[in-house]
């Protein structure tokens, strides 16, 4: 009859061993593919809900002056 302490200590086979290991890889990979999904759609929600607003402010600000001036030229 084993003890406990033998049970404990038993040799893992390799292929075990590699399981283990590709599967904590995995897990990383699918970690860092979700916080990278979220970083990346914050920066999107970032860009269109506060910077594209203020760009296109600008750009029909200056319109709107040239246009005062009398320029008939359209900003791009």
């Amino acid at each position: 009859m084993e003890s406990l302490m033998q049970r404990i200590m038993k040799k893992y086979p390799r292929t075990v061993i590699y399981d283990k290991l590709h599967r904590g890889f995995v897990y990383t990979c699918i970690g860092l593919t979700l916080y990278g999904t979220v970083i990346l759609g914050e920066h999107f929600y970032r860009y269109f809900r506060y910077v594209r607003p203020q760009i296109e402010a600008s750009k029909a600000a200056a319109e709107r002056e040239l246009l005062l001036e009398g320029s008939a030229e359209k900003i791009i």
